[in-house]
């Protein structure tokens, strides 16, 4: 059993679920509805202890399904009064050393969980947008994949995620979808912040719709099914939680560009001062005009015609930043 969250309206509610194996697949069920207070299921007799409400065990002997106070209080401990759950925590953690696979039998295993599942998993875990080399090696930890629906999986993993900081939204939608193989080639492949953000998009929206095809991840379930309930999230996560972030970078460019195009213009202003030109022909004269203007200019202020050394290499110098500034970067050697 396991316990899963689902908006209603505008309300989260709470249910008690299990996964059960049927027609070849790993399928999910409600056994208990808790509504949006799961708590007030929670009794608390006093001191520093507590119990679920019989009712609970009761309805879910009803359905068949056999449980008891130690299961159920593990389901609602999210529900507990702070205190007590902290007191609780530090005298049921588990010291005994977990027993683990052979290497070559927790590889097999891992085989057979899906790329999505463990590249979510791999990041939440390690961080980092190249995960996928990780797969080689034998990890324990994935093994919470095994013999599970695609609901639990999804609520184990929404957990998870809800540690995720704002700022590794981005990267985690990267590294989780795959999406550095649609950037082959490029040195900053792992580097999301690094590409076009339209293509990101385009990208991030297709990969997501293909795997809303895949009955392998979808185990059963229907494509609308896990578009609503699963993938929606990461819609939401990618265009609204980064949308932030999204208007910083774009502030930030357009600010840049700003000052490029101040930086240019004073540029313009000075040379044109210097050469004895208007501004506006100025921006008018191709590289080779720009060009002969300067050489004419150097030739008075040359040292070797009785110019003035100090004034010659501010010269050189203007002629760079206005060729950078018209787009020719041509740098005199």
């Amino acid at each position: 059993m396991y316990l899963a969250r689902k908006r209603i309206g505008r309300e989260i509610h709470y249910f008690i679920r299990e996964s059960y194996f049927a027609g070849g697949l790993w399928r999910s069920r409600d056994l208990f509805a808790l509504g949006p207070d799961p708590g007030r299921y929670i009794i608390y007799p006093g001191g520093n202890s507590f119990y679920v409400d019989q009712i609970v065990e009761e309805t879910l002997a009803r359905k068949g399904v056999k449980t008891d106070q130690m299961e159920l209080e593990r389901i609602f401990l999210p529900f507990v009064d702070p205190h007590i759950r902290r007191i609780i925590k530090d005298f049921t953690h588990d010291f005994r050393p977990k027993k683990r696979l052979p290497a070559r039998e927790q590889l097999r295993l891992q085989r057979n969980f899906h790329l999505f599942d463990c590249r979510r998993l791999l990041f939440l875990k390690f961080g980092g947008t190249n995960v996928d080399p990780l797969l080689k090696r034998p990890l324990s930890f994935l093994n919470v994949l095994k013999d599970k629906s695609r609901d639990e999986i999804e609520q184990h993993i929404m957990d998870a995620e809800a540690k995720l900081r704002p700022r590794e939204t981005l990267a985690y939608i990267y590294a989780s979808f795959g999406l550095a193989h649609r950037f082959r080639g490029r040195l900053t492949r792992f580097v999301p912040e690094a590409q076009i953000m339209e293509k990101l998009d385009k990208y991030f929206l297709e990969e997501l719709c293909l795997l809303a095809e895949d009955e392998t991840w979808r185990m059963g379930l229907d494509r609308e099914t896990v578009l609503r309930d699963y993938l929606s999230r990461y819609v939401i996560m990618y265009f609204d939680r980064l949308e932030k972030q999204r208007n910083f970078f774009e502030e930030h460019q357009a600010r840049l560009a700003r000052e490029r195009y101040l930086a240019a213009r004073n540029t313009v202003a000075r040379a044109a001062a210097t050469f004895g030109v208007p501004e506006e022909e100025l921006m008018r004269m191709g590289k080779e005009e720009i060009s002969r203007l300067f050489r004419r200019r150097a030739r008075e202020l040359h040292p070797d015609h009785g110019g003035d050394h100090e004034a010659f290499i501010r010269l050189r110098e203007l002629f760079e930043e206005l060729m950078a500034a018209r787009g020719f970067y041509r740098r005199l050697s």
